[in-house]
Formats: C-alpha cells, sequence, structure tokens
C-alpha cells in the first residue's frame, strides 16, 4: 500500500511538473453579427451588429468592429496576429487587436463573404467575393482578381492549404474550383453545376477536404480536392452553411443547416445524427468547436442569435444576440 501511494505521488508530481512548463494558451473568437432586428445600437450605445470578440469561451464579448455601421461577414485572426474581416466594403484590416481598422481593398472589391491569409506566410490573403476571387501577396496593400477558368465567379468561401498556400479550394455556385499554382488558374474537380456554400480542409489530414453545399448535402476528398464522394447519409437537410471539425477526434465532425439545426458525424461522416435539442433556430449559419475545450461548442443562427453547448452538441442553450443574424464564427490559439 505504501509503495502504490508513492506511485501515485510521483505521478501527480510528474503531471504537475507537465503541465507547468506547458506553453501558455490564448484563445480568441470573432463573433460576426450581419444584422439585428430593431436599432442599430443598444441602450448604452454600443452597437447591436457588427465583430464582437471573446477571450473567456463565450462567457463576455467585446465590440470590436468598424463603429458606423457596416455589414460584417466574417472575421478571422492571421498567424501574425493580423486581423482580417469581410465585409461589404470590402477587405477590414487590424493590426491592434480591433482597435482600429483601415479598408484595404478599392472600389473594384465589394461583397467580400470570406478572407483567409496563409498559415505559412501571412502576408498572402484570399478573400472570396461575389465577383470572384482575390489576392494579396504584399499584407493586403495591393489586391489582384484571380478567376481565370471559372464559368461564374460568385464564391462564397475560399480554403488556403495550410501546409502550402499555392493550393486553394474555392466554393462557388457552379461548383468546387481546384488551384495548384496560388489562383493563377483554376479548374473545377467536383458538383459541376452544383452551389458550393463552404469549403474546410480537415484538421487531421491535410489530404483530407470538406465541403457544404446547397441542396446536396455533404462531400468529402481524401486526395487533396482532386475528387469527391457524397457523405449525407442521415442529414435531414441538404444545405450545409458550416462545418466544424473536431481538434481532438479525427472522426468527429459537425455541421450546420439550413433547417435541420446541428448534425454530428462519429464515424467520419459516414453516417450524421442531429444534435439540435435547445435551439430555437435551426438555420445555423456558423458553428466553431472551441479547441481549449472540445466540449464546448457554439452555434451562430440566423435569426436568433449565438447558441451554445458544453457537452459535445447534446444540448444547446441561448447565449446572446437575440433576433440577430450570427452569420461568421472563427477561432485563434495562440502560444504566449
Amino acid at each position: 500500500m505504501r509503495e502504490m501511494r508513492s506511485r501515485v505521488s510521483m505521478i501527480i508530481l510528474v503531471l504537475s511538473l507537465l503541465a507547468s512548463v506547458a506553453p501558455a494558451q490564448d484563445e480568441t473568437i470573432y463573433m460576426a453579427v450581419l444584422a439585428s432586428i430593431g436599432p442599430r445600437y443598444d441602450a448604452d450605445g454600443e452597437p447591436r451588429a457588427g465583430l464582437f470578440v471573446s477571450s473567456d469561451r463565450g462567457e463576455s464579448w467585446q465590440f470590436r468592429g468598424w463603429r458606423d455601421y457596416i455589414r460584417t461577414f466574417y472575421t478571422e485572426e492571421g498567424k501574425d496576429g493580423v486581423i482580417w474581416s469581410a465585409c461589404g466594403n470590402g477587405v477590414l484590416r487590424s493590426t491592434d487587436a480591433g482597435r482600429s481598422w483601415r479598408v484595404t481593398t478599392g472600389w473594384e472589391v465589394t461583397e467580400v463573404l470570406k478572407v483567409k491569409a496563409a498559415e505559412t506566410d501571412p502576408s498572402v490573403v484570399f478573400s472570396a467575393t461575389a465577383y470572384g476571387i482575390f489576392r494579396s501577396t504584399d499584407g493586403g496593400e495591393t489586391w489582384e482578381k484571380k478567376t481565370t477558368g471559372m464559368r461564374r465567379p460568385f464564391s462564397g468561401d475560399v480554403c488556403i492549404d495550410r501546409t502550402n498556400w499555392r493550393r486553394l479550394l474555392a466554393a462557388t455556385e457552379v461548383g468546387i474550383y481546384l488551384s495548384e499554382d496560388g489562383g493563377d488558374s483554376w479548374m473545377v474537380v467536383g458538383l459541376d453545376g452544383k452551389g458550393v456554400r463552404v469549403v474546410v480542409q480537415d484538421l487531421h489530414d491535410p489530404e483530407r477536404f470538406w465541403l457544404g453545399t446547397e441542396e446536396d448535402g455533404i462531400f468529402c476528398s481524401t486526395d487533396g480536392g482532386h475528387n469527391w464522394e457524397q457523405r449525407s447519409t442521415g442529414l435531414g437537410d441538404m444545405t450545409v452553411y458550416t462545418i466544424a471539425i473536431h481538434p481532438r477526434e479525427a472522426d468527429l465532425i459537425y455541421a450546420g443547416t439550413f433547417g435541420g439545426g446541428v448534425y454530428m458525424s462519429r464515424d467520419g461522416g459516414a453516417r450524421w445524427e442531429e444534435r439540435s435539442r435547445g435551439l430555437t433556430d435551426l438555420q445555423v449559419h456558423a458553428l466553431i468547436v472551441l479547441p481549449s475545450e472540445p466540449s464546448i461548442l457554439l452555434a451562430g443562427t440566423l435569426n436568433d442569435g449565438l447558441f451554445r453547448s458544453r457537452d459535445g452538441g447534446k444540448t444547446w442553450q441561448y447565449l446572446l444576440q437575440e433576433n440577430s443574424q450570427v452569420w461568421g464564427l472563427s477561432v485563434r490559439v495562440r502560444q504566449r
């Protein structure tokens, strides 16, 4: 018994030492609220729509967007700490944690729906717009339109390969397009003629990509985006707005749909189960799993604000932004 206690004490000591030397992390959540019913400002004079930021797992939020009304679709932080925001007026950039902003695009770049910075080179930025894909290689100072090979340029999302920024996937209203030369040329590689809403790279396998469509469910590619297989068994709604990958379990995936709420797959998309208990709005446009605590999920809806789950999506509770369109959610973890 004494020997067993000694071993337990030693294990506890080792775990404590490992925890003490493990790098501390900061986790920041970005929420883009597109619109809110009622006045644009609350009783305290704070905007009710725009960009909001949380650093405590969604417990509290601070407004960090442009104070004048700008339609904000999506915000994401680059690896270098620069914050990029997609909005109706173009691409916004902040280098001081969202306290001030600069419009980096000209009159030719508007209706920006997504903006993404490359992991391997944060000065390389792509924006998906109603007029196609635009690229900057100098941190947003200049932009070039990159639509060669696209039949119809409207793009709702762009995904940059985290291992090689020259490999890109663009979600368009007429299929999924692939570029392997940094956007200089594109070719359709799947769902020709179909509407694609979202495309994401798998967190565990850089050759695996997921996409959600308009009325055609979910598709997966295991060869870098060249070939696609439908994985929609069990989905009650086939229009998929958003896909989130569990950061620790490779085959655990979540999807937000137009009218079916949230779905979950435990087997890499082979079968899906509804996970919407507690959601009062089943139009889920944004969805993230928190890397610091993957049992916590946040879901942004199109009519009733932001919801949170603390049990991996089994149940949901309303959090904030009543009667608002939470259009985009993203999260960035940084080492201190």
